[in-house]
């Protein structure tokens, strides 16, 4: 794995999540306890988004909360405004206001705008969202680059700024969000979810980043509560929290199976991305961290991709981290699964995967390096964390160095990963707020 690079090194230090969380926890209560409670901004209070998008067809979603008696989707091909004789598709508000439209028939790698529309009885347009753009997914077989942005770790009490920065950009194709987007540590019941999830979403910042581009989500544990393990979990809690977070982010669902959140995306023949469930299937009595069906299924697919990139959205690394600090949280990571993560490693080292990314978030640190030290499984493989999006610094020396991994920071930033499948080369631009690339890096995995 070849690589170049350069950074402005920032060498302020940050540790791992858990104890940042610990030390803001000291200066914000959870929701209700310290916090203002959420009260929605507008009729269209979370703004719009679109999500996993495929060559031909995507998932719109939005929350409506105004006087409207209908709704419905305005979409134009194109990068322009919303055309006014544009199609217009019929929409249903779902209990609570929320909204999801699937929309097929569309032009493959093809820019669209679209916007949602209140009528009244009448016909009249009564309250218009404002307007989101999206870009299908490449067709089978096509070979082309592919711009994609990532972040994770947004907490609704920290700046925001990073993620603003992001959504002030008008050339990413799709968007990753890495989990723990909302931090809905504290909440019991489906409306407190709810509250979470408006508390982050509802800001001017990610309604500008989802309106930006489509997105593809993941969750991670403070989505529900930290460290989470379902089979700790009261049943209840995790069907509230996985209906809201279901309910505000625009994702693909299988009716055969709609507790699966583990996909494939495709775009063409650059990508494949394997969207990674690691936290509602894991068994920490029979050491799995993944279920035995999504373990296989993410072998298979990556070992027989035939994209020139494959790129494993992982929210908690695979990577093994050999500074003290580190230790004590071990738990919640791969390496505390160790058969399972040999063998997904060994794996992929045998089956000579090219184009292999592991791109990973949790730790509050972004840095780039090798999932192991040489000679170990994993020792040639490639991993990326991104973000923290809005989360607090941290003063601890905790950074991971080399031979292992090339360069750590823990400024809040967000990731651009620029893929060449001609070349075989990824670029990673890690950004700050005011979207200056602070750490460029290319490698050829």
């Amino acid at each position: 794995m070849k690589k170049r690079h350069h950074s402005r090194r920032a060498r302020t230090s940050v540790s791992r999540r858990a104890f940042v969380a610990g030390l803001s926890a000291l200066g914000a209560g959870a929701l209700g306890c310290g916090e203002s409670r959420y009260v929605p901004t507008s009729p269209f209070p979370i703004g719009l988004a679109a999500g996993d998008a495929t060559p031909d067809s995507v998932v719109l979603a939005t929350r409506y909360l105004g006087a409207g008696r209908a709704l419905r989707v305005a979409l134009s091909e194109g990068d322009y405004p919303v055309a006014a004789g544009a199609p217009r598709l019929p929409a249903v508000v779902g209990e609570g206001g929320y909204v999801r439209v699937s929309v097929d028939g569309l032009a493959p790698a093809t820019w669209y705008r679209y916007l949602f529309e209140a009528v009244a009885d009448d016909g009249a347009v009564v309250e218009t969202s404002l307007e989101g753009r999206f870009r299908t997914a490449f067709a089978a077989g096509t070979v082309a680059p592919l711009k994609l942005g990532a972040v994770c770790c947004t907490k609704h009490s920290h700046d925001f700024a990073a993620v603003g920065a992001a959504g002030r950009r008008s050339d990413l194709d799709a968007f990753i969000l890495l989990g723990d987007v909302c931090y809905a540590d504290g909440a019991t019941t489906h409306e407190e979810f709810r509250e979470h999830w408006g508390l982050t979403l509802d800001t001017p910042e990610y309604r500008a980043l989802r309106a930006s581009t489509s997105v593809v989500a993941l969750w991670d544990d403070h989505e529900i509560r930290n460290n989470w393990e379902r089979a700790t979990l009261d049943p209840q809690l995790f069907a509230a929290a996985l209906a809201s977070f279901k309910e505000h982010q625009p994702m693909r669902s299988d009716a055969a199976a709609p507790e699966r959140l583990w996909r494939k995306l495709s775009w063409g023949k650059t990508v494949d991305l394997f969207v990674l469930d690691s936290r509602s299937e894991r068994d920490r009595a029979h050491g799995h961290y993944l279920s035995p069906e999504q373990l296989d299924w993410l072998i298979q697919g990556v070992t027989k991709s035939e994209a020139a990139f494959k790129l494993i959205l992982n929210t908690v690394p695979i990577g093994s981290f050999d500074t003290p600090f580190f230790g004590p949280f071990g738990d919640d990571m791969w390496l505390a699964y160790p058969d399972q993560r040999r063998q997904v490693l060994e794996a992929f080292d045998q089956a000579g995967t090219r184009g292999l990314v592991w791109l990973s978030g949790d730790f509050h640190l972004a840095c780039i390096g090798r999932v192991s030290k040489a000679g170990e499984p994993g020792g040639t493989q490639l991993e990326a964390l991104v973000g923290p999006g809005a989360q607090a610094p941290n003063s601890l020396p905790s950074y991971p160095s080399g031979p292992q991994w090339d360069w750590a920071n823990g400024r809040n930033n967000w990731t651009e990963l620029d893929l060449d499948p001609v070349k075989g080369e990824v670029t990673f631009r890690y950004f700050d707020r005011d979207n200056r690339a602070f750490h460029v890096a290319t490698y050829r995995p």
